[in-house]
């Protein structure tokens, strides 16, 4: 991890790319500028014109340069573009065959890092999470560091990605001349928001993307199911075009700017809607509670499905079964803005639910920055964030116990592969 006290975090979307600059200040950190624009050349979740995405990443790493040095600064990139799978592993390694020795961080460190070593080219590992270590076989503890033991074993989730030739990380490492790490969104936005507490106990962050939907389930400080389904926000906006024979721009703005996920209140009958035709020249009108009821039906169903996951995760963990994960649910992406979600998704679960904001998470305060920290569309660029620090923090602490050169290096390089 290089000097600079700057971090740059990129969160890639298939609608809207978002990029934070943070800097290290003798204050504590601080927001300099937040950027957001248009996506050009990913459909579904691939790289579909090569030349309208490197315009767009030009266009971002232009303005990010006016602001910061980038060949100075920390840099992570995350999408949810991509086939990203989550891996459970058990590693073993031998610390002594005779009389038992003090399990030191070196060690640990290159435990996990087999389980890297195990995944072919076809793979890249962006995150890996150890759950549990046991000590000869018989004694289970979270942190293993100087304790005597002959035998160790760590049980491990890894999140990988795949490097197929349409992918948006082999696109990213052709077109991006600084050195960056690659996450998913979806951890990245689970990290930005979560509690402590949230992720010990179980919780169901669901991100609600344009293409999208991802359901991750965390428990032990680990996530422990991902998975995708394949509607989002798009498809609610293309159900506005369709039922009301107008634009797909348009039926955004009715979205954006009258939309509710919740129809039936006496007010929204009475509320008119007007819009331009398909044709973008005749004028129409609808009331609030027709939309409103269009955008209900298709988040229902997107909703339903998650629920369907989320009994699925809850019944494969008996001490948690009908009653559901302590943390309940939590909701980030551009989904999460639409105007009585939350009343929505408290119907359909039958459980707590929240926005996803990294104001109700416990991570370090950013000054300058409470609109960005209460907007659900920047979790997973401020997750990337508490990514890039924690890393350089956990190099940091690991140079001060062990300053011999050879070793630095070597965790340097264990750190960069596993975020």
């Amino acid at each position: 991890m290089r000097k600079s006290e700057n971090y740059v975090s990129i969160d890639i979307g298939s609608h809207s790319t978002k990029g934070l600059i943070i800097s290290k200040t003798s204050e504590g950190y601080e927001l300099l500028t937040h950027l957001n624009l248009k996506t050009r050349g990913i459909d579904g979740g691939d790289v579909k014109d090569a030349i309208s995405l490197r315009e767009t990443l030009n266009q971002l790493m232009s303005q990010i340069d006016d602001i910061v040095n980038l060949s100075r600064t920390n840099i992570i990139i995350s999408s949810s573009c991509g086939k990203f799978t989550l891996h459970d592993l058990k590693k073993e390694h031998v610390v002594s065959d005779g009389e038992k020795k003090t399990i030191d961080e070196a060690m640990v460190e290159l435990l996990k890092q087999s389980a890297i070593d195990g995944f072919g080219d076809s793979y890249q590992v962006l995150h890996i999470y150890p759950k549990r270590y046991t000590i000869d076989k018989t004694k289970n503890v979270f942190n293993p560091i100087g304790m005597l033991a002959n035998h160790l074993e760590v049980e491990l989730t890894v999140v990988t990605v795949d490097k197929s030739s349409s992918s948006l990380f082999e696109f990213l490492q052709d077109v991006i001349p600084q050195d960056f790490d690659f996450a998913a969104s979806a951890i990245l936005g689970a990290e930005g928001v979560l509690t402590d507490t949230e992720k010990e106990n179980g919780v169901c962050v669901v991100e609600l993307g344009h293409s999208n939907t991802a359901v991750l389930i965390y428990s032990m400080g680990a996530p422990i199911r991902l998975e995708i389904i394949p509607l989002g926000m798009k498809h609610v906006v293309k159900d506005i075009s369709i039922v009301f024979n107008t634009s797909i721009e348009e039926a955004e703005r009715l979205l954006k700017t009258h939309g509710s996920a919740i129809y039936g209140e006496p007010s929204f009958g009475q509320q008119s809607v007007d819009f331009k035709g398909l044709d973008g020249r005749s004028s129409k009108s609808i009331t609030k509670d027709e939309l409103a009821k269009v955008i209900h039906a298709r988040l229902r169903e997107i909703l339903t499905k998650v629920k369907r996951v989320y009994r699925e995760a809850c019944s494969g963990m008996p001490e948690f079964g009908p009653r559901g994960l302590p943390g309940g649910i939590v909701l980030l992406g551009g989904g999460a803005k639409v105007p009585r979600l939350l009343d929505l998704s408290l119907d359909v679960f039958k459980s707590p639910v929240r926005i996803g904001t990294y104001n109700a998470s416990t991570n370090v305060v950013i000054k300058d920055s409470e609109e960005i920290l209460d907007d659900p569309i920047y979790a997973s660029a401020l997750g990337g964030f508490i990514s890039l620090i924690e890393v350089r923090s956990n190099i940091e602490q690991s140079s001060k116990k062990e300053p011999g050169e050879g070793f630095f290096k070597r965790l340097v390089e264990i750190f960069k592969n596993l975020w």
